[in-house]
């Protein structure tokens, strides 16, 4: 099934203000939820529903995450739910009726990566297909550190591992 999805965020825009609940505490408005920009860094990973590979591909990030705070950077994993992973070290959300895939402008079948800066300008979009080629942990690490270190007025530049346009 395939999402009537607008046009994917790029680079340099600012990603849209959105929360969701928690997976587990509920989406009636009760339970915990986790906004997407705020006062720092975020890095967001939205993954396939219910997909073993990207459990793993979480699993593998929740290895990199002290490294990632280390920069500044929060991780937050984005699911459509309900069979959101558990036992990570980082919040997992739920986006049950793809608000914010629609927003950001993801497919209902794809994956993505994205980071943002502290202001919420996108640093870096990576869109992931059924292939599952998502960034390595220690590219994303990198990544952070570089936004934690650069200054968007001096034009640092970004990490060698995202393809330009």
């Amino acid at each position: 099934m395939t999402s009537t999805a607008k046009r994917l965020i790029r680079e340099r825009e600012i990603l849209p203000r959105l929360t969701l609940p928690v997976a587990g505490t509920g989406s009636d408005g009760h339970g915990k939820t986790v906004t997407l920009t705020g006062q720092q860094t975020s890095l967001l990973v939205f993954v396939h529903a219910g997909c073993g590979s990207c459990e793993s591909y979480l699993d593998e990030l929740a290895g990199s995450l002290e490294d990632l705070q280390s920069w500044a950077t929060r991780l937050v994993a984005v699911t459509k739910g309900p069979d959101a992973p558990d036992g990570l070290p980082f919040p997992v959300v739920v986006d049950h009726d793809s608000t914010a895939r629609r927003r950001i402008g993801i497919g209902e079948d794809e994956a993505a990566v994205i980071l943002a800066d502290p202001w919420g300008e996108v640093n870096e979009v990576v869109t992931i297909g059924s292939d599952h080629g998502f960034p390595l942990p220690s590219q994303l690490v990198e990544s952070a550190k570089i936004v934690d270190l650069g200054c968007g007025e001096c034009n640092v530049p970004g990490p060698e591992w995202v393809d330009a346009e």
